[in-house]
């Protein structure tokens, strides 16, 4: 019996009702921190890494979309006359430097979603660890005013979404069309580039330019949205020498309008290509010295250092009259490079004066100066 009412006990106690179903843990992603803008021609564009953990340090296992938030602003009629601005600066950013920027609480108030990538679009948004996004707003008000564009993105994990990132501000300016004519020839001390300077904006006018950006790549890679540039500052003039590594290049320039940050600069001009390779010549011998003994010529020459040296070139002048003699011709006197620092000429004719130059050769073909040795005769007679 006591038996039957300990089943009857269990089986109750098994059959009792579960408790309600607890909501799901919000999984939060972490805010964006490193929202970068710039402009490039008539587009501003949005960097940012891509979203990987939530706010509790977790690995961010899945995203539903990112939203990009922007907010648009005139810059107001009672603005500050030019005379009293910065003159150092492109004159939309000096005017809206004395005007405050959007805090975040008013950003989040006033800002409107324009835009949401969602987990398929991802991957076509994604260069690298970074996202991308490209933004075309009005650059002017009806009436011609400046506007300064505020913007953030926010993203959505799988039942939650995170705060909004850091805000970003531009003020939109006049770009440059692409330069034109961009050239790129090799020289011994480089590759020096040379480009026309645009004299119109896009959309028209004049241009903001305060100098040129320069970008080398590999051939056919292209230039995206996260390249830097090779120089550290804008070159003011429409030149540039480059001392890249060795082999195949391609360069393009872009006219900046400001440096910021954010940075300001037209489209890329179309790429030149050039082959760069070792132009610089070893050093040539440091003296030549021509031995006269039976029936032949024995040289002798100092070693040339260079780390890239092949061997060396002989060339022999020959001469007519005495004291002093003069040239009347030279000419090659072996077709093969010579390695080491001592040659025989056994083919000098006896009563003629020569006189015997030595050329260091590199790797590359560089062949520098000839160091020439005096003047000698081998005797007709011993």
């Amino acid at each position: 019996m006591k038996r039957l009412v300990l089943l009857v006990v269990l089986a109750a106690v098994a059959c009792g009702k579960r408790g309600d179903p607890h909501p799901p843990v919000p999984i939060i992603p972490q805010a964006t921190s490193d929202l970068v803008v710039t402009q490039r021609a008539d587009k501003v564009i949005l960097t940012w890494s891509y979203p990987s953990l939530t706010t509790t340090g977790r690995s961010l296992t899945e995203i539903r979309n990112i939203s990009v938030y922007r907010f648009v602003e005139e810059l107001p009629v009672s603005a500050l006359p030019p005379a009293e601005v910065d003159p150092t600066v492109p004159q939309p950013i000096a005017l809206f430097a004395k005007v405050p920027t959007v805090p975040k609480a008013q950003f989040e108030k006033l800002s409107k979603k324009i835009d949401s990538i969602d987990k398929a679009n991802l991957p076509a948004a994604t260069s690298g660890s970074r996202l991308i996004y490209t933004d075309a707003p009005a650059f002017r008000t009806t009436d011609g005013r400046p506007v300064r564009v505020t913007y953030a993105v926010m993203t959505e994990g799988a039942n939650a979404h995170g705060d909004y990132s850091n805000l970003v501000t531009i003020v939109p300016l006049s770009v440059a069309v692409a330069p034109a004519g961009l050239s790129a020839n090799a020289k011994p001390q480089g590759v020096v580039l040379t480009w026309s300077e645009p004299k119109t904006a896009v959309g028209g006018g004049a241009p903001i330019i305060e100098g040129y950006h320069i970008y080398r790549t590999k051939l056919d890679i292209g230039l995206d949205e996260l390249a830097a540039p090779i120089n550290t500052a804008p070159v003011k003039s429409t030149t540039y020498t480059d001392t890249p590594p060795y082999g195949e290049q391609e360069y393009r320039v872009t006219a900046v309008a400001a440096t910021g940050p954010p940075l300001v600069q037209s489209e890329a001009s179309a790429p030149a290509r050039v082959t760069f390779r070792d132009q610089i010549a070893p050093p040539a011998p440091a003296s030549v010295t021509a031995l006269i003994e039976t029936k032949l010529v024995r040289l002798l020459w100092e070693p040339a250092e260079a780390a890239d040296l092949a061997g060396y070139r002989l060339y022999r002048a020959e001469g007519q009259g005495h004291d002093p003699v003069k040239e009347i011709g030279s000419y090659a006197l072996t077709t093969q490079t010579v390695t080491v620092t001592t040659f025989v000429d056994d083919k000098a004719d006896l009563g003629i004066a020569y006189r015997y130059g030595v050329a260091s050769l590199d790797t590359n073909g560089n062949e520098s100066a000839k160091t020439w040795s005096e003047w000698v005769t081998v005797p007709k007679s011993p």
